[in-house]
């Protein structure tokens, strides 16, 4: 029995000593390096470029008219819609004339009674004439008798104004477009009851758009009538809109310090909207500046980027752009002449991206 339980206790003393299986490390994947971007690239100059005074200013209409039906009535038909484009002259709504139609058949008839009036009475001054040459009417009664001759005349040439303006008002039923120009809104529908001074609807002319443009006091000497802007709007940030300058305010605004400028600028597509806010760029000389190609700028929304070669990788840097001109853009940031830009950079392109 011992025998058994010392040959166990060798056994279990084995199994304890015996070493323990070497464990497979796990290998690390080989880093993989990115290939060069082959890029293509360009100088940067330094150029004479346009030196411009940034100012602000809002778009206006040349002329706006809002049309009252001048005649009471109610609406029998509308013609246009907001937006539509009308020549001067043109229907836009009509009132119904029935009313307007009866009043100018009075009144017509009214003056004929009046000038059938008037004929009576000058016969009758006439007659009053001789008897008075002739001594057989005393002074009192032929004065009485001129009189009443006047004022039949007065009375015929009032029933012919009233006719004359009743026509008119039947001529008014029929509303017209006072200029060619944009409808902005109609007011009425078929139906409604309108009053002579109801606003119908409401017409802007916007081809060529005013500019209302604030000067600060420091740089009104700059300002002069008949000189050419440069319009820029947020809803085409890649264009630009020239615009002469036409009016200038005799007076600054107290409360601001600023001169009111007006500027006019032509509209033939119609994409300069009242309302819009404008920034207007005034040339005041040239300066040097550093430029590069057009192409070497990425948009991004409102930002532009551009990327520099340093140490042959892309350098990506914001800058602010300025004036193009024959294929080059000026950067508003410091750049040294002579470093070198990517030019149309390729998708996927980021900064520190190794180059070749």
């Amino acid at each position: 029995m011992n025998r058994h339980l010392l040959t166990a206790a060798l056994l279990l003393s084995a199994a304890g000593c015996k070493k323990p299986e070497t464990q497979a490390q796990p290998q690390k994947p080989a880093q993989s390096v990115a290939p060069p971007v082959k890029v293509e690239t360009a100088a940067v100059e330094h150029s004479k470029m346009p030196k411009y005074l940034v100012l602000t200013g809002s778009l206006i209409p040349d002329r706006i008219s809002e049309m009252a039906a001048n005649v009471a009535g109610r609406v029998t038909a509308t013609y246009v819609e907001r937006g539509q484009p009308v020549k001067a002259d043109q229907v836009i709504a009509v009132v119904d004339s029935k009313a307007a139609g009866f009043q100018a058949a009075a009144a017509v008839a009214q003056s004929k009674a009046a000038e059938t009036q008037v004929d009576l009475a000058r016969q009758d001054c006439m007659r009053a004439d001789a008897l008075f040459k002739e001594g057989a009417l005393a002074k009192a009664e032929y004065e009485r008798q001129k009189t009443q001759c006047s004022a039949q005349l007065y009375a015929a040439n009032a029933a012919q104004a009233q006719a004359d303006l009743a026509g008119k008002l039947a001529g008014d039923t029929i509303i017209r477009a006072p200029m060619t120009g944009i409808v902005g809104e109609r007011y009425v529908n078929v139906g409604e009851y309108v009053q002579p001074s109801s606003r119908v609807a409401s017409v802007y002319s916007i081809n060529p758009v005013r500019v209302s443009i604030s000067v600060p006091e420091s740089v009104v000497p700059l300002v002069k009538e008949g000189q050419t802007l440069d319009l820029k709007v947020s809803a085409y940030p890649d264009r630009t809109f020239p615009a002469t300058v036409r009016f200038l305010s005799p007076n600054l605004r107290a409360t601001t310090r600023d001169l009111v400028v007006e500027a006019f600028a032509k509209n033939d597509e119609r994409l300069l909207l009242p309302g819009m806010f404008a920034t207007v760029l005034l040339s005041v000389g040239e300066e040097e500046q550093p430029t590069v190609p057009i192409s070497a700028i990425k948009a991004d929304g409102l930002v532009r980027r551009l990327f520099l070669v340093k140490d042959g990788a892309a350098f990506e840097m914001v800058v602010q752009t300025g004036v193009e001109r024959e294929g080059r853009i000026a950067v508003l940031e410091p750049i040294a002449a002579g470093e070198k830009v990517i030019v149309k950079p390729p998708p996927g392109l980021h900064d520190g991206s190794a180059i070749q």
